[in-house]
């Protein structure tokens, strides 16, 4: 090292006492965390390193590790109190919860001894009654009648032969010749086509496995005229289904109750407007479509799930909620060639036979048929596929005949249930001008063609007169399909707007079946043929 070279020491730093005290807590709290024969193998080292004697930061060590074992003694007794505060919380609703059932079923009784006491009086004094009961039992008047109506019924149907206790068959029953009965009952007094007997058939025998159902499809007879074996269809099923509960004009409180108390069979006749009328039976029928669904009220929730038959008299369309939901049977007055039976309305030995070999029939089979999985129809995709699920597989079940019944019965029935949206329609025709070798369509041409028919309705849309380019093009932003530019001119003013079938793929997939049976409907109604 040369004699010019020279070594600097840098300054030795001081610690202040706050900042060594801060060290020693820290490497006291983190030997503390140690086990206990670790942090004694440590501690000599520590002890030099901070410059502080063996048995200061052992004490330190030690307090900290009570304090730490302290706290979670205090945590685990505070833990115990508030599990403790929990469980008595819930005793005490649930004493509460006892004493407002209690009540409750004092009340119900009350009413029910009152209910008895006013069946018997002259229906004119019904309604003052009522009223008297409302302001006691302080509930809304319309409640009080709901529940009467309901009682009503009840009693009726106790005093009454309706098939309600059915002592299964002692037998096992084939359920082939099962459907061949029920077929034989119900055409005895109903002409009806090949198909709706099928459906009936298979329909009836599903009200008996609801166990095995996720979805309930609703049986809708329609007749447009009268005296086409609607109402005669609907006492039959009567005498062959389970619970049978018939009600005309419903309200939508005397449904929800019955069907999560008693869950029978809802057979609502004369329904022509009905759920136009009452939204809320509306909700509460498409409800029950689907099992589990609840519909909360008055502060507990009710089950609406249960089978339903709806009889509908005239041109009211059904709601399409409720159309999608059902197996539609359109009704028509038999021909003079064509032989029934006058239906007396009352039980007899065969149906009581009948109901009793389902009831045996149903106990057997409903765990293994649940389990069965037909051949997919094409075409039937969700609520449609959900419908017919279950009559599928008892028709599976059957063997024979009868899946090939069901399958056309399925295929016929479900030829455009309920009328389709604009948007619909417009894409179904759209998909028979793609169909003639096309890639693109200007908007002129498509409504050059949709207007090509005199009769069709595209003549008066909305009421407005002739449909439009514009409202095409509205009707298709709902499938996310816009115009794009077609057939481009050399002119860089002038372009023509229209349509690519590339852009259609993914919604004729979707929305229009691989069988097409929806078309453009003509004005008045009628399919455009």
């Amino acid at each position: 090292m040369s004699s010019d070279e020279k070594v600097l020491d840098f300054p030795r730093v001081e610690v202040t006492p706050e900042e060594n005290a801060r060290r020693v807590t820290v490497e006291a709290t983190r030997l503390a965390s140690l086990a206990p024969g670790e942090w004694r193998l440590w501690i000599d080292r520590s002890a030099e390193r901070l410059r502080i004697p063996r048995a200061t930061l052992q004490g330190l060590i030690v307090a900290i590790i009570k304090d730490s074992e302290k706290k979670a003694r205090d945590a685990e007794t505070a833990a115990r109190r508030q599990e403790l505060a929990v469980r008595r919380e819930q005793e005490r609703k649930q004493r509460e919860q006892q004493g407002i059932d209690k009540k409750a079923e004092r009340k119900s009784k009350e009413k029910q001894k009152a209910f008895e006491r006013l069946i018997s009086l002259p229906s004119e004094q019904h309604e003052t009654r009522l009223a008297e009961l409302a302001k006691r039992f302080d509930e809304d008047v319309a409640a009080i009648r709901d529940d009467f109506t309901v009682f009503v019924g009840m009693e009726s149907r106790a005093a009454s032969t309706d098939p309600w206790n059915v002592e299964p068959w002692p037998d096992p029953v084939e359920t082939r010749v099962l459907l061949q009965e029920i077929s034989a009952k119900t055409s005895k007094y109903i002409v009806m086509r090949p198909e709706a007997v099928t459906a009936t058939v298979l329909w009836t025998t599903m009200a008996w496995a609801q166990e095995g159902a996720t979805h309930s499809p609703i049986l809708a007879a329609i007749s447009v005229e009268p005296d086409s074996g609607k109402s005669t269809l609907l006492g039959v099923l009567r005498f062959l289904v389970p619970k049978p509960f018939v009600s005309v004009e419903p309200t939508g409180p005397s449904v929800y109750r019955t069907v999560d108390r008693e869950h029978p069979t809802l057979i609502i006749d004369e329904a022509d407007d009905l759920f136009y009328r009452k939204s809320d039976l509306r909700a509460i029928v498409n409800a029950g479509w689907s099992r589990g669904t609840k519909i909360p009220r008055q502060g507990r929730w009710y089950d609406p799930f249960c089978p339903k038959i709806l009889g509908i008299l005239g041109k009211t369309k059904l709601p399409r909620t409720i159309a999608s939901r059902s197996i539609i049977l359109r009704m028509w007055p038999k021909t003079p060639k064509e032989k029934a039976e006058d239906f007396a309305y009352a039980d007899d030995p065969a149906f009581s036979t009948i109901r009793r070999k389902l009831a045996r029939w149903a106990a057997d089979n409903v765990s293994v048929i649940k389990e069965l999985k037909p051949p997919q129809l094409p075409g039937f995709n969700n609520r449609l596929s959900a419908n017919w699920k279950l009559p599928l597989q008892i028709a599976q079940h059957a063997g024979g005949g009868w899946p090939e019944q069901a399958r056309r019965a399925s295929i016929y029935l479900s030829r455009t249930p309920y009328e389709p949206s604009m948007g619909v329609q417009l894409l179904a025709a759209l998909r028979a001008m793609f169909a003639k070798n096309r890639t693109q369509i200007t908007s002129e041409q498509v409504v050059q063609e949709l207007l090509a028919d005199p009769d069709s309705q595209w003549h008066e849309y909305r009421g407005r007169g002739p449909i439009t380019k514009n409202q095409v093009a509205a009707l298709l932003k709902d499938f996310e399909i816009r115009p794009v530019v077609v057939h481009p001119t050399k002119r860089a003013d002038v372009s023509r707007h229209g349509y690519r079938a590339a852009q259609f793929e993914d919604a004729f997939a979707r929305f229009l079946p691989s069988e097409p049976n929806i078309r453009t409907l003509k004005r008045g109604g009628g399919e455009k043929t």
